[in-house]
């Protein structure tokens, strides 16, 4: 996770005066990046001008450093599978930062089937392959099912979400 922190002094008085940061970081980082921008007794405050991250985690100019940190902190610990839960997670349901630390330790929550990613797909995953249905009468009605209206009914009534990683399910 990168933030461009911007001094918004200088911003005000028309200079663009910061610098990429990447997170996690430490005391000692920021310090240094407040002085490289000029944060002191003149100019006391600052602002996240861009951000970059995996996650499509949206940053807000003004969120709390420390929260940010401690956001990245937590994110850096997670895998691969992990990280691609927490993006679902983030997409489907519009997280914001403060959110992220609390959902982390949450994950175990929620599955991630990466394999669908269409409303067909969900369909045809959850009559035949998720057990729900009797496969020899499902084998006969399968020429005549609509995949697609299956599984956006299903979604319309379960606890879940397409993503763009693929269909995102609450378990608890």
């Amino acid at each position: 996770m990168k933030i461009f922190l911007t001094n918004l002094g200088m911003y005000n008085e028309g200079t663009l005066h910061g610098m990429w940061l990447i997170l996690p970081c430490t005391d000692e980082e920021l310090k240094s990046a407040f002085d490289e921008i000029g944060i002191n007794e003149e100019y006391e405050e600052y602002f996240i001008t861009d951000y970059e991250n995996s996650l499509g985690l949206k940053i807000g100019e003004y969120e709390s450093l420390s929260i940010l940190n401690e956001v990245a902190t937590c994110i850096k610990s997670l895998n691969e599978q992990d990280l691609q839960t927490l993006a679902a997670v983030i997409e489907a349901e519009h997280m914001n930062t403060s959110d992220i630390i609390d959902l982390v330790d949450n994950l175990g929550k929620y599955t991630l089937n990466t394999n669908i990613k269409t409303y067909h797909d969900l369909g045809h995953y959850y009559i035949h392959d998720s057990g729900d249905f009797n496969v020899y009468t499902i084998e006969t009605l399968s020429l005549y099912l609509d995949y697609k209206s299956c599984g956006y009914d299903y979604a319309r009534n379960s606890d879940g979400a397409l993503t763009s990683f693929g269909w995102l399910e609450c378990c608890m």
